[in-house]
């Protein structure tokens, strides 16, 4: 059978290989997404109805128009093919779809460069930055603990991959996979072991849209290096279950039983494969057949796999001896909190909670946890703290580490958000050691970014890039896109204070593979507010301004408390370098009574407000300099009521006073820079050294404005207002050589953006 290779677009189809390649450059596609365009690829010649698109991705029938039609946007995107436009993919209404693109079958050997020339169309790129100390409650961030103990090692974990089921068609097959996995980790945890969480391993093969993981696939995203690897087939008398036992490799111990279902041979031969290596097997009183405890394992499979509804249906068709017990209530109250159905969800852990002390320590316990949720959802955070610090209480005296390092979690983040910064240093530090010992590589790396908006709040920009990477590393080998492209974002953000907008332009690129397999408004949202911040920090000002203007119309932004202020800080920001003071006034305006708010007065906000503040105060001043003072004065409380930190209220006071009053003006400049330096974060001290040795070089202390200028030398080669600054220094100082250096610099780092005219006619008369 020959091998099929198609070309479309810039784009090389290899079926056989599983690869699709945009201008050479392999992308990565999400398996259901692949098979798609490969039926549509090969139906070509006809319109593809829904129903046989679903069953040819799916295998089954049984999925909802709503997922089809989110496939279909990956799909789109990951071919370059807007909604509207449908240059490849045509919707043919109430039937289905058709691919119209040209379409050419190559040989396999055709070489990728090969590749035709790309059409002209909008860059796909989209970079992902968010401020660390913006929107900290849409994302999940990460870091080191700066209080580490000694790190276990994680080739001590014992990994259970999902269980293969013989035969594949039988009805039971499905739900065992995942069901039989998490029953075995259970039996191995209780005996003692430390066991990789079954949601690392769901998480791990819902990503790569597989059913089956091998060893080394998920010794790569857990670091663990212990396996058990189980098979479960149905025979005449039953059903017979083979577990092995592999360390580095090799099979160690291999056992087997019999049952008359799947449970039980499972059962039994978990048992037997803890006695063969020696730890305690537990009792031989087992309720594991009964049906209501088969229903639960159920359950607790569909919610492995996130397939929520699956989960609904049988919680609404459990058995009568089955609803309404503590078990029923606890799982059905965290389905509506996973498909946020955060009343219903809060009714139900009350309900619960309602029955003390009649439900067990640890059922009492996961609904602390779990009421947290809708209560701070609510906005009541403190009481969210209050739910996990009852559950912490319960917990410290059980052997739950899952749990309780679940419980530190959230209780340091409720802190964190609310300024408690000490208290979630400490919270996330205990839960670090908890998540270690329950073996949870994945919950590992979302603590890992929440310790690192901690470093990032603290200005510790260089610790907290290194957290993000190593974070970001983390979600990668899990497949986990959403999560790794947010860990990348927030990388570049770090590099952007450090005052790296190349480097962080790198880094987002690193994600650009990713984006395709995305599918979160929000998510989309934020990283198009990062990549425009990305592109006007390395000059592509036109883009920049195009993807925050499209930023204020969208939905899925809108969502997100505090950014629209946020771009329209950005916006300000731009309209004042391009001249347009007048219009930067109005939008910074808007942004700070925005900022004004009581729900965004946390600490979290407070770079947004710096900025907004110092655009405003240089906007007014250029419009009307005699009424500025004033005008600031009229917008709201005094800087330090309004939460404006010592380093923006003191500029915004020295850049006021200057020439008029030079002395003071220098007092305030000195105050700034020293809380600057105090921070550490090379992008503040910038803003103030920019500000202050411009206004020495143009009052003529070139001599002076040396030890100024001198302190943003070593970021000079890729920030722009420091090379900028330096050139106008070796201006100053009539040094034309070290003059021509430097405004080669800037030239070449300048994009889009303007240099300033001095510069300009000082660079034609050297030629």
């Amino acid at each position: 059978m020959s091998r099929s290779v198609y070309r479309f677009a810039t784009f090389r189809l290899d079926v056989a290989a599983r690869e699709l390649h945009d201008d050479g450059k392999l992308l990565t596609v999400s398996p259901k997404v692949f098979d798609g365009l490969v039926w549509l690829i090969e139906h070509r010649e006809r319109a593809v109805g829904r129903d046989e698109l679903i069953a040819a991705i799916w295998g089954r029938v049984d999925v909802t128009d709503a997922q089809l039609g989110q496939l279909m946007r990956k799909l789109r995107r990951v071919v370059g093919d807007a909604g509207e436009g449908q240059s490849m993919v045509r919707t043919v209404p109430r039937f289905g779809y058709r691919w119209v693109a040209e379409t050419k079958v190559v040989d396999p050997s055709d070489a990728l460069a090969q590749s035709p020339p790309p059409p002209a169309r909008g860059s796909r790129r989209i970079v992902a930055v968010v401020a660390a100390a913006v929107f900290a409650l849409a994302l999940v961030l990460g870091a080191w603990a700066w209080y580490a103990p000694p790190a276990l090692d994680a080739k001590d974990a014992v990994a259970v991959l999902p269980v293969a089921v013989e035969p594949e068609a039988d009805p039971e097959s499905a739900w065992l996979r995942l069901g039989l996995m998490d029953q075995i980790a259970e039996r191995l945890r209780e005996a003692g072991l430390r066991v990789v969480p079954s949601g690392n391993i769901a998480a791990t093969a819902r990503n790569d849209g597989t059913p089956l993981l091998g060893e080394q696939r998920v010794g790569a995203a857990t670091g663990a290096g212990r396996f058990v690897v189980a098979t479960t087939r149905r025979v005449a008398a039953g059903w017979v279950s083979r577990i092995e036992w592999r360390d580095a490799g090799r099979v160690l111990r291999e056992v087997e039983a019999n049952g008359d279902s799947a449970v039980a041979a499972t059962r039994q031969a978990s048992k037997r494969l803890l006695l063969a290596l020696g730890r305690p097997a537990g009792t031989d009183v087992e309720q594991g057949d009964a049906p209501s405890e088969q229903w639960l394992q159920r359950i607790d499979a569909a919610v492995l796999d996130t397939d929520f509804a699956t989960a609904r249906r049988l919680l609404d068709e459990a058995p009568a001896d089955l609803r309404n017990t503590p078990a029923w209530l606890l799982r059905r109250a965290d389905v509506d909190l996973a498909t946020e159905r955060m009343e219903a969800a809060r009714s139900g852990y009350l309900e619960l909670l309602a029955r003390l002390p009649a439900i067990d320590a640890t059922t009492h316990a996961r609904a602390l946890i779990g009421l947290s949720g809708p209560v701070a959802q609510a906005g009541d955070l403190a009481a969210a703290q209050r739910s996990l610090g009852e559950a912490i209480a319960l917990l410290r005296g059980m052997n739950a580490p899952q749990l309780l390092g679940e419980a530190f979690y959230g209780r340091g983040l409720f802190g964190m958000v609310q300024g408690d910064l000490d208290g979630a240093e400490a919270d996330f530090s205990q839960a670090r050691i908890a998540l270690e010992l329950a073996g949870d590589s994945l919950q590992l790396a979302r603590l890992q970014g929440q310790q690192a908006t901690l470093l990032a709040l603290r200005n510790r920009h260089a610790e907290s890039l290194a957290m993000w990477n190593a974070a970001a590393d983390r979600f990668e080998r899990f497949g986990d896109a959403e999560k790794f492209v947010d860990a990348l974002g927030n990388c570049a953000t770090e590099q952007l204070y450090l005052l790296q907008p190349q480097g962080a332009l790198a880094t987002v690129r690193r994600a650009e593979p990713w984006l395709a397999r995305l599918d979160h408004p929000l998510s989309e949202a934020l990283f198009g507010f990062t990549f425009a911040r990305v592109l006007a920090l390395n000059g592509s000002t036109r883009e920049a301004r195009e993807k925050f203007q499209s930023l204020l119309g969208s939905a899925a932004a809108a969502e997100i408390v505090g950014m629209s202020a946020a771009v329209q800080v950005e916006l300000a920001q731009l309209d004042f370098e391009q001249g347009d003071a007048g219009s930067a006034a109005r939008r910074a305006e808007a942004a700070m009574r925005a900022l004004a708010d009581p729900a965004l007065a946390s600490t979290l906000y407070a770079r947004i407000r710096n900025s907004g503040w110092l655009v405003l105060s240089r906007s007014l001043r250029a419009t009307a300099p005699a009424t500025a003072e004033t005008e600031l004065q009229r917008l709201g409380p005094s800087p330090s009521e309004a939460g404006i930190g010592a380093i923006y209220r003191n500029l915004v006071d020295a850049e006021t006073r200057w020439p008029a009053d030079p002395a003071a003006a220098t007092r305030a400049y000195e105050a700034s820079l020293a809380a600057a330096k105090a921070s550490g974060a090379p992008a503040d001290i910038a803003e103030v050294v920019v500000s202050w040795g411009m206004a020495l070089i143009r009052a003529g202390q070139a001599s002076k404005a040396t030890t100024v200028v001198g302190q943003v030398a070593d970021w000079a080669g890729e920030d722009f207002a420091c090379a900028v600054l330096q050139a106008h220094l070796y201006l100053a100082l009539r040094q034309p050589e070290a003059f021509a250096r430097a405004y080669a610099t800037a030239r070449r780092l300048a994009g889009e953006r303007p240099l300033p005219g001095d510069l300009l006619a000082a660079s034609t008369q050297l030629r």
